[in-house]
């Protein structure tokens, strides 16, 4: 979608391929995790699509997502195990390695994905337990009050969405807090962008996002900061690496520069998959015009 006039059901179709008969999804739509096993993060990123797409509470893939996530739920650590011990088997990026949950989670994996998942309870309640969806809203609430005004920038993410998702009365409660740390985890000038970390867009990434204006200046002076370096190919070199798969590194930024020579739309689908992941999406979004449109044919979508 946001690489021409493609259709919703496109992309829906798509999505389905990634999604498992317990409702979950897997197989590498979250490309830093690739087991094909359900887990309730990458899932959590699948239902970012769907909410970006605005798929109804009747669609079957909504409706069983939700109650893998019902399903999923571990009473016993109060929350969502990310992504369970089979991700060890397969390729990842290091800091999903799988560490064994003592007790109950910390608030950091409470908040990343257990907080964005509640939100999406809220979004989709009319499929969801009402019991339920009050109970972990009321956690998420909790862990919100023992994080820091400067917390960890994806757990901020994640409370970000739920507010987008949730009632009024959950708005009230953590839209102040959003409000002032927001500026302490996303930084103010290049100095701050340099190394991977929070971005404006990250917390507003459209105009009616309940942070908008408050970063409504930082926006475009951030979005000129990542347009400049791009390079003469179209691509970007990230700021960030697997570590003992740095090599592949090469290999991924030859196959961008690839599609922007070749302008051979199947490349498209490939490149979308690349850069729809955490640090890339909103490049594609906000430098897509630049390169992306150039090279779209009317046939690809």
């Amino acid at each position: 979608m946001h690489f021409g006039s493609g259709s919703v059901e496109g992309v829906l179709t798509e999505l389905a391929r990634f999604q498992n008969d317990d409702g979950g999804f897997g197989h590498g739509v979250e490309p830093d995790v690739r087991m094909p096993h359900s887990s309730p993060f990458v899932t959590s990123v699948a239902f970012q699509i769907m909410s970006e797409l605005d798929v109804p509470t009747e669609h079957p893939m909504v409706r069983s997502g939700i109650d893998y996530f019902e399903q999923s739920y571990d009473e016993s650590i109060g929350g969502w195990d990310p992504t369970g011990p089979r991700v060890d088997e397969y390729p990842r990026a290091p800091w999903w390695n799988y560490s064994v949950v003592d007790g109950r989670l910390d608030p950091i994996k409470r908040s990343n994905p257990g907080v964005e998942i509640t939100g999406y309870l809220n979004r989709y309640k009319d499929v969801s337990s009402e019991s339920f969806v009050a109970a972990v809203t009321l956690e998420a609430l909790r862990t919100f009050e023992e994080l820091p005004d400067d917390m960890e920038v994806h757990s901020m993410m994640c409370f970000m969405r739920m507010a987008e998702f949730g009632p009024s009365s959950v708005i009230e409660q953590l839209l102040p807090k959003l409000q002032r740390g927001a500026h302490l985890v996303i930084g103010t000038s290049a100095v701050d962008w340099v190394k991977y970390g929070g971005r404006p867009p990250w917390l507003a990434g459209c105009p009616d996002s309940l942070l908008a204006s408050e970063l409504k200046d930082l926006i475009p002076v951030q979005q000129d900061y990542e347009i400049e370096p791009q390079a003469e190919g179209g691509s970007w070199m990230p700021n960030w690496a697997w570590g003992i798969v740095r090599g592949c590194l090469g290999e991924g930024k030859a196959r961008m520069d690839r599609v922007f020579e070749t302008q051979e739309p199947a490349c498209v689908q490939s490149v979308g998959t690349f850069v729809a992941s955490e640090s890339w999406v909103y490049l594609a979004v906000t430098c897509g015009e630049l390169k992306i449109q150039d090279f779209r044919s009317d046939e690809s979508g």
